[in-house]
């Protein structure tokens, strides 16, 4: 499977001088050069199955979503209503518009303005649509971590319960269907109709150029040969970290001092979720216990207070405000070489266009070799495919939602590589396969996503930017709060 998409996705990225000089072309143009030389043709031809449209007509029937307009510069858009040239926009215009008329329907995106990313007004506005009997939206794109009473409450529907989803099928996103699903049940899920499932993966970022100075060799290969640790990341950020005469490693735009890592809030859970720690598990009954402190767990802490460490100059605890020079946004001061490295989501290399260095992508790294696998999560924010309990038309809602994703699965997301990796410098297979490397192992803690242990995140994260390794106390503390959340939740799934 891994390698099927590789071939696809490398196709694409050969395909993409073509697809850029076609960028003012018809639809009807680029179709055409591509069925007629397209590499991309052939390679989906020789690995996709056969696949066929449903045999429905659903009488130009309205599709309905609920979304936002905008969310922190992610690719959140089901539908775009014209063709502007912009491949990846017009990759979904075309998507859409050759689903409304193979199934005789219309997509309409009902996307609220987002005036301040307060994600409960979404949640909110939901709610408030479903407690009023109000049929006004097939799906709704929502984060359900921001209020599980969404779940709880009654307010989505199970899918698993509604004939004609194919939640199994490889254009739905496996792991994280897999860790949700609980008691049988499912409540969201994200696929590869949505593209803020793949705009939101947490990676490092690196300069390219900067490696090239110090003399260091570009980390791909290790990536590789499952050779990238916490440790190998440790070495490269004592490698270059370096006071530059300033008086100490706090921010200050006008100053010299270099660190490893320009790092968000939010990058100390990423770093030990790739390291493979999970709050819970979930067992064959259905139950779910708490086991998140652990030996490993501990071992992981400890080698993260080294590297985040912010007094030593290992890493900067940077402000989420991307390009803020007085505050060290986070994007600034990698941009302009203050640091070799930068924890983000992938859509962050959309805000970098104009730097002048070469930048690479990385996922983060495992606790050690042994690791079988790189680990990605993605932002807990994310915006979920949900059914609200007062939809009327199932049919309509299971195939239009399936066949987007299928269709977003063969033809949208080749694109958006390409998309993501056209940048000066990225267009290349090392930044294609370290993508398709944490596409492949996306997944979430359901802890994060049902809001069990958040003060815990919270917590531990401050000690970690500030070097102490001394969370047992938060741990201890917090335990029996995380596992009364747990046994709420699961006496609700079995009512």
């Amino acid at each position: 499977m891994k390698k099927r998409i590789f071939a696809i996705l490398l196709a694409a990225m050969l395909a993409a001088p073509m697809l850029f000089s076609c960028a003012g072309d018809t639809a009807e143009e680029t179709a055409a050069e591509n069925s007629a030389g397209g590499e991309n043709a052939a390679v989906e031809a020789e690995t996709e199955p056969s696949w066929q449209y449903p045999d429905k007509d659903f009488a130009g029937q309205d599709y309905r979503i609920l979304n936002f307009d905008q969310l922190w510069d992610m690719y959140i858009h089901m539908d775009v209503t014209e063709q502007t040239g912009e491949i990846l926009n017009d990759a979904v215009y075309n998507r859409n518009r050759k689903v409304e008329e193979e199934l005789n329907c219309k997509i309409v995106e009902k996307a609220m303005t987002n005036t301040g990313n307060v994600l409960t007004e979404l949640s909110d506005h939901a709610k408030n649509s479903i407690m009023a009997g109000s049929d006004e939206y097939e799906i709704m794109q929502l984060a359900v971590n921001q209020d599980i009473s969404l779940v709880t409450s009654g307010y989505l529907m199970d899918l698993m319960s509604i004939e004609g989803f194919q939640l199994q099928e490889t254009w739905w996103d496996q792991d994280i269907i897999d860790a949700t699903t609980l008691n049988g049940k499912l409540y969201f899920a994200s696929g590869a109709a949505n593209l803020m499932a793949f705009d939101s993966m947490w990676c490092l970022f690196f300069n390219e150029s900067m490696m090239a100075d110090y003399d260091l060799e570009k980390p791909y290969d290790l990536v590789r040969e499952g050779k990238w640790t916490i440790d190998k990341l440790s070495e490269y950020c004592a490698a270059v970290a370096n006071l530059n005469e300033d008086a100490s490693f706090t921010w200050n735009k006008d100053g010299s001092c270099v660190w490893g890592i320009s790092a968000h809030v939010n990058c100390p859970e990423k770093f030990y979720f790739a390291s493979g720690i999970r709050a819970t598990e979930t067992l064959d009954d259905g139950s779910i216990n708490y086991i998140m402190e652990s030996d490993k767990f501990y071992s992981v802490i400890d080698k993260l207070a080294t590297l985040l460490n912010g007094k030593t100059g290992m890493t900067l605890y940077a402000s989420t405000t991307d390009f803020d020079a007085e505050a060290g946004g986070y994007v600034y001061v990698f941009t302009t070489r203050r640091s070799m490295f930068m924890t983000g989501e992938i859509k962050a290399a959309q805000l970098m266009r104009d730097m002048e260095d070469t930048f690479g992508i990385l996922p983060y790294p495992k606790y050690d070799e042994a690791q079988s696998e790189y680990q990605t999560t993605l932002v807990s924010q994310l915006m979920y495919l949900t059914v609200p309990t007062t939809n009327t038309n199932l049919d309509l809602t299971a195939t239009v939602s399936e066949v987007m994703a299928h269709d977003s699965y063969t033809s949208v997301i080749p694109v958006y590589y390409s998309s993501v990796v056209e940048h000066k410098g990225l267009r290349n297979e090392d930044s294609i396969e370290m993508l398709e490397i944490m596409r492949a192992n996306r997944d979430v803690d359901i802890a994060v996503v049902f809001s069990w242990n958040n003060t815990i995140r919270e917590q531990v994260r401050e000690k970690l930017f500030a070097g102490d390794n001394q969370v047992a106390s938060i741990m201890a503390s917090q335990k029996s709060v995380v596992e009364s959340n747990i046994q709420k939740f699961v006496e609700f799934l079995n009512e």
